[in-house]
This record gives structure tokens, C-alpha cells and sequence, in this order.
């Protein structure tokens, strides 16, 4: 699949899901980029995982509808903190995502706006294709048809049917 098509079928799904099943995938998400954020705080000595793991851990809870926005705003703010900057950090690309992805799951449980799981989607699908591009020299044809980034597309189409 061309990444057009991707994009265009995810982002259109995205929209179409129940609010549980958005919440859910990108809680799914952040878990997955999660070690991106955890490995460039250990090679830096920068950063916070654990409050990373908390933020990731209170939107889990809001699945059950139990919201806490007093912690949701006070996590905002602490994860906004511990981003890396790509100024500051050669290596940050990685983390970057995982903590904008983590920000945006927070953001989307006080205002449900799909949007946000869209741009949690695009955040997994950059830090495949940064790697791919990061061990081969590849033009976008052969990044579309690497097993990884398929596989990667294909668990953010499934699900989100």
C-alpha cells in the first residue's frame, strides 16, 4: 500500500471509531513508542520514563471513563517538560514522537477531537519509517514495501475497522 493510500483509508477510519476504540489505540500506541523515549533517556542521562509510564497509565484509566482532569492538566504540562528538543539532541527523533504521541492521547481525553489519534497513527509510521531510513538508503517505493513499515500500516488499518 503507497503511503497516499494509507493515509488517506487511516485517516478516514480514525474518525469513524467509537471514542473507547480511538482511546484504545492510541494507548496501544504510546506503549509502543514508549521504549523509543525510554532508550534515548538512558544513552542521555535526560528525561523522565516513569512519568511517561504515569501519563500513559491515567489515559489507560479514562477507557473506564474515569477521568481525572486536574491530573490530565498537571501531566499536560510535565510531559510537555520532558520532551526532547531535536535542537538539544542529535538523537531526540524517537523520543520526540513518543512524547508527543503520549501528549496528544492526554489532549484527546479532554477534548475527543479524532485528530489527535490521527496525528498518534502518523507518529508510529514516522519512527518506522526514521529506522527504515535509518539502516538503508531507501526511496519511498521500497519504505511502502518494507515488511516493517507494512506490517505497521497494517495494524493501524485493522485496527481501526
Amino acid at each position: 500500500m503507497k503511503y497516499e493510500d494509507f493515509d488517506r483509508t487511516f485517516k478516514s477510519q480514525t474518525t469513524n471509531l467509537s471514542w473507547e476504540k480511538q482511546l484504545s489505540l492510541s494507548v496501544s500506541i504510546c506503549k509502543k513508542l514508549f521504549y523509543d523515549y525510554q532508550k534515548f533517556s538512558e544513552r542521555n542521562d535526560w528525561g523522565d520514563p516513569d512519568l511517561l509510564l504515569d501519563a500513559i497509565n491515567l489515559a489507560e484509566k479514562s477507557l473506564s471513563h474515569n477521568r481525572d482532569m486536574t491530573a490530565v492538566t498537571a501531566l499536560l504540562q510535565k510531559v510537555n517538560e520532558i520532551t526532547p528538543d531535536t535542537e538539544d539532541f542529535v538523537d531526540a527523533s524517537y523520543a520526540l514522537n513518543a512524547c508527543t504521541a503520549v501528549y496528544e492521547t492526554l489532549e484527546f481525553t479532554v477534548d475527543s477531537d479524532p485528530t489527535h489519534i490521527y496525528n498518534i497513527g502518523r507518529y508510529l509510521t514516522d519512527t518506522i519509517d526514521f529506522k527504515i531510513r535509518e539502516s538503508d538508503h531507501l526511496t519511498q517505493d521500497q519504505i511502502d514495501k518494507h515488511p516493517l513499515m507494512i506490517e505497521t500500516r497494517q495494524y493501524l488499518i485493522e485496527a481501526t475497522r
